[in-house]
């Protein structure tokens, strides 16, 4: 499993760093650098659109001003005034005056009230208003509470020049009016139309409200609060101020008469919508691929992650001994190389199970033919003597003891031939040669043997391998030494059950300890490396040789024969048997 969660995030990691992060990477620069070039283009546009529209106020203040000089350089209004110094007629000035304002300025959209004022009848007010209606009444009325005063006093220090100032929401321009002398005997204040003076100045891109300066002084302004921006070198053109939320853009004239300064607010909103096209476009792209991630992630999922998982599982089956185990057939349908790979995996772990079942009913025939070897290495020279104690036995008595004798020498002689061909029998059946063998050594020693034994009776039914507890009684009888050569000889037979496994512990024990001769003896007997020659070994020590190697090859290492002393003066053989 740990592997193929590697395999997930090596794919995974494959995607992240070779597909996705550099189209992320270059959709960022592409778009950091639309995105410049937008702002760019949107400032230069604000710019452009700012300065032609600054050049049109400029031009139509111009044609006020140059509409005012009218009064000046006509002479309608200068000999107006010279008649009424002669013939102080009111009338004739009047008519005259108000003839001239109205054929010069009613008519004229920029202006939505004229008045001129002598400066010797500053009581006496002449206007002319609008044909449109804009110079009403109220502006007259306006004029004459608000501003007349304000007007006069401006008008000392103009001297020639022309002079800008706001009331309110009324912006006036004001001018002397020169007789030869170039002395004033007369101020024109003109009521400008600002709508239209400045209508040009809201045809700007992304135009939000206006403010204009005139000295430092804002003298119309349609609601937005605007700030004087530091003029540096930026006469007769354009700067656009990015100014957080609120963007603005201004315009300097490069003449300072009048000293005019327009600044408009910019929509925010309206100069970024190209830009939130671009970002919506790029964000579009995002969740395109997304889905398109995870329609390649499922193809290498499905098309090698997934197979190599099956097949990794496959192989460490085998490892752990399921020879033969395949992988689903559908894996071998499949075109290309996963095709390929799945149909050789399951030709070989076929070709390896069939190669495992020879080589283990190679093993287990020639074991058999090790065990049949070992148990047919049994000496005869036993049987020998046997034959002799019963010949003897024939002629001193002639009883049944004879009998009996023979009887246990055919069982013997049964266990030995193994003419049924078991290796494995019932501990039962084991005891029966046992006690046969027993019956012959008692016959042999009379009282001088004795014997006796413990054993657990549930395990009689239990399958153990044939001849061994015999050969190892044979060499405790053997090597019996007491004092007075009697000897004795004990059988226990033990053993535990957990899991379904079944622990056997045979323990023989006689009197009398093995000699540093004899420990040499039987460390080599015990050792399985030990190579040895049967026709040079002597009979017992063949079969305790026999017993510990068939145990080992019917139950493994654990295992076997272990001969070791108990500490008051007996040795004792233990014979294990691990199921």
């Amino acid at each position: 499993m740990k592997q193929q969660e590697t395999l997930k995030w090596q794919m995974l990691r494959m995607l992240l760093l070779g597909w996705i992060v550099p189209i992320v990477i270059v959709a960022v620069i592409f778009l950091m650098i639309v995105s410049g070039q937008i702002e760019r283009q949107t400032k230069r546009a604000v710019e452009t659109s700012m300065e032609k529209a600054s050049e049109i106020c400029e031009l139509r203040i111009s044609d006020c001003i140059a509409a005012s000089r009218e009064a000046s350089y006509r002479p309608d209004i200068r000999n107006a005034w010279t008649k009424y110094q002669k013939d102080n007629n009111p009338g004739d000035l009047y008519d005259s005056t108000m003839r001239f304002l109205s054929e010069q300025y009613m008519y004229n959209p920029n202006f939505d009230l004229t008045v001129l004022i002598y400066t010797d009848k500053p009581e006496d007010v002449y206007y002319s208003g609008n044909a449109t209606g804009r110079g009403s009444t109220a502006r007259l009325r306006y004029f004459r509470d608000s501003v007349l005063d304000d007007a006069l006093s401006r008008s000392e220090a103009l001297d020639t020049k022309v002079g800008f100032f706001a009331s309110g929401d009324h912006l006036y321009m004001i001018r002397n009016i020169m007789n030869r002398s170039f002395e004033p005997y007369a101020v024109l204040v003109m009521e400008l139309n600002s709508a239209r003076i400045f209508e040009s100045l809201k045809s700007v891109w992304s135009y939000h409200g206006m403010t204009v300066f005139d000295n430092g002084s804002v003298i119309t302004s349609d609601g937005v609060t605007g700030t004087i921006p530091d003029t540096g070198d930026d006469r007769g053109r354009a700067a656009f101020i990015p100014n957080g939320r609120a963007p603005e853009v201004y315009y300097i004239p490069s003449s300072k008469e009048p000293g005019f300064v327009y600044l408009v607010s910019c929509d925010r909103q309206i100069i970024n919508v190209e830009k939130n096209y671009i970002l919506i476009t790029f964000f579009g792209l995002l969740l395109f691929l997304a889905p398109l991630i995870m329609v390649v992630f499922y193809f290498l999922h499905k098309n090698v992650s997934l197979p190599i998982s099956t097949l990794t599982d496959a192989s460490r089956q085998i490892a752990d001994g399921n020879y033969g185990v395949k992988v689903d057939e559908s894996y071998e349908k499949r075109k290309g190389e996963i095709g390929d790979l799945a149909g050789n995996f399951n030709l070989m772990s076929e070709k390896l199970h069939e190669q495992f079942d020879r080589i283990f009913v190679e093993e287990l025939a020639l074991r058999d033919a090790n065990i049949h070897a070992l148990q047919s290495q049994i000496n005869p020279h036993f049987l020998n003597n046997t034959l002799e104690i019963i010949n003897w036995e024939a002629r001193i008595n002639g009883d049944e003891k004879v009998s009996r004798m023979i009887e246990a020498l055919s069982t013997m002689m049964n266990a030995t031939m193994d003419r049924k061909h078991q290796s494995m029998i019932t501990l039962s059946e084991e005891l029966e040669y046992v006690h046969a063998y027993l019956y012959i050594i008692e016959c042999r020693y009379q009282d001088r043997f004795t014997y006796d034994e413990d054993i657990d009776e549930k395990l009689l039914n239990v399958k153990v391998p044939r001849l061994i507890i015999q050969p190892v009684i044979e060499n405790a009888v053997n090597h019996c030494n007491d004092s007075e050569d009697d000897r004795h000889v004990s059988l226990n037979i033990g053993g535990t059950c957990s899991d379904g496994h079944i622990d056997i512990c045979i323990r023989i024990i006689n009197h009398g300890e093995p000699s540093e001769e004899d420990w040499e003896k039987i460390h080599e007997l015990l050792d399985n490396a030990q190579e040895y020659d049967p026709l040079e070994e002597r009979a017992v020590r063949i079969g305790i040789r026999n017993v510990n190697r068939r145990l080992k090859i019917f139950y493994g290492q654990e295992s076997g024969l272990y001969i070791s002393t108990d500490g008051h003066g007996n040795t004792v053989s233990a014979i294990i048997v691990k199921k």
